[in-house]
């Protein structure tokens, strides 16, 4: 049965793919074991493919901070995952985002059947509300919602199993640790400070604070944080604009790094530390998330 609908979607999606130019074809990653993990199942519209015409096709591309690519329903056409697409994104942005670590928000767009959100609320405290992916095994699970679709699910469950996979994060073993070093200089007024490569490392976080306060409290992060400079850094520097410190003050930074597993450490390792600033500077509301 699965191979008929699979055979049928094909033959429909050659001929949308012919009629319709604005269809890119980004490096789609589902169904990385080809053993037909790529279906979602709209309760009021079907299937839906998320590699629609096989491999290298116009599928769906997990990315670290975003979904990128199509899905393909045979009853409800096109859906859009992010308006990069047509390069639609100055007069309606849209998409639909990856916190790094596999829970999906936003919206995605079928112009047969409107948006689709990935992160409904109204269902809550139900945990299939939304949608999200295991980094360890990179299956899809859980529901988004269609005002004029109703509910589409990615999970396995009634009436029928339906289960969408990707191979993003699988080659990714572990949260990164804390072996880097960090280095500032100064480019006119600005702070420039750069860092080796950490290993595992997607993306860095730069937390900073007063020296002033580090002191007074005596070493305590959590009153000391005092803003999230930088987060989700993918190079290994970044320019800190604004002005200076008060006189007899100064500003310290701490790096992390992260990956789709997890994220890194503040700590630096040392035996002359004392604390945790990780529990402590995740304690303050000016924390990176």
């Amino acid at each position: 049965m699965r191979a008929e609908r699979l055979y049928l979607g094909t033959a429909v999606l050659a001929a949308a793919l012919a009629a319709s130019a604005a269809v890119a074809a980004p490096a789609e990653n589902i169904d990385p074991g080809e053993d037909e993990h790529q279906y979602a199942w709209g309760e009021n519209v079907g299937w839906i493919n998320a590699e629609p015409s096989g491999n290298a096709g116009p599928g769906v591309e997990v990315q670290d901070f975003q979904l990128a690519g199509w899905m393909w329903g045979e009853n409800i056409g096109w859906i859009s995952l992010t308006c990069a697409n047509t390069a639609s994104c100055a007069t309606a942005s849209y998409g639909v985002a990856n916190d790094g670590f596999g829970g999906l928000s936003g919206f995605a767009w079928s112009e047969n059947g409107g948006w689709i959100l990935f992160n409904p609320s109204t269902c809550a405290p139900d945990p299939t509300c939304g949608v999200r992916i295991d980094p360890a095994t990179g299956y899809f699970n859980g529901r988004a919602w269609g005002e004029n679709i109703g509910w589409v699910t990615f999970s396995n469950g009634t009436p029928i199993g339906s289960t969408v996979r990707t191979g993003w994060c699988g080659s990714t073993p572990a949260a990164p640790g804390s072996a880097f070093t960090v280095t500032a200089s100064k480019s006119g007024p600005d702070l420039v400070l750069s860092w080796s490569i950490l290993a595992d490392a997607s993306w860095y976080d730069i937390t900073s604070g007063s020296l002033s306060v580090l002191r007074a409290s005596g070493g305590d992060f959590t009153a000391a944080t005092q803003r999230c400079t930088a987060g989700r850094v993918v190079t290994t520097s970044k320019t800190v604009a604004g002005p200076p410190p008060p006189a007899g003050d100064g500003f310290w930074f701490v790096l992390r790094g992260a990956n789709c597993r997890g994220r890194g450490t503040y700590d630096s390792g040392a035996p002359k530390q004392v604390g945790s600033r990780d529990a402590e500077i995740a304690a303050s509301p000016a924390a990176c998330p």
